[in-house]
């Protein structure tokens, strides 16, 4: 899965907290609206400020990093299932310096093997259907 189709994978499960998600899924979805918010900090930090352009630009793109709020959190939802954790482990974010370490070192993490109490596994191959 290329980054295009990761974004457009997050992005069509848009409100779905259930299932699992790959982590080429997740990360595609993650480097975009981090790209997206590094635009966002050069267009309101190092353009002239007042001109309708760079305002309209950096309004656009202020807008879709929060159209893009929930396909991320969904998607972080669907891979803590997919290495087996609950959602509600998200929390750990909270704890300073130590909580977002833990989040992203449980995102990288390769997804439990076969099905889990979440669904099946996203990256097992297809079974195609008898008939």
């Amino acid at each position: 899965m290329n980054i295009f189709e990761g974004i457009v994978a997050a992005i069509s499960r848009y409100a779905d907290f259930n299932g699992r998600s790959r982590r080429s899924e997740f990360f595609s979805i993650f480097i975009f609206i981090n790209l997206l918010l590094i635009a966002m900090f050069l267009f309101y930090n190092y353009f002239e400020k007042g001109d309708f352009i760079t305002d309209f630009i950096g309004g656009a793109i202020s807008t879709l990093i929060m159209a893009l709020q929930i396909p991320t959190l969904s998607a972080l939802v669907r891979r803590l299932h997919d290495i087996d954790k609950e959602g509600r482990d998200i929390f750990v974010v909270i704890l300073p310096v130590v909580g977002p370490i833990f989040l992203f070192m449980w995102c990288c993490r390769r997804g439990t093997v076969g099905d889990n109490r979440y669904g099946p596994d996203p990256l097992a191959p297809a079974v195609p259907e008898a008939g």
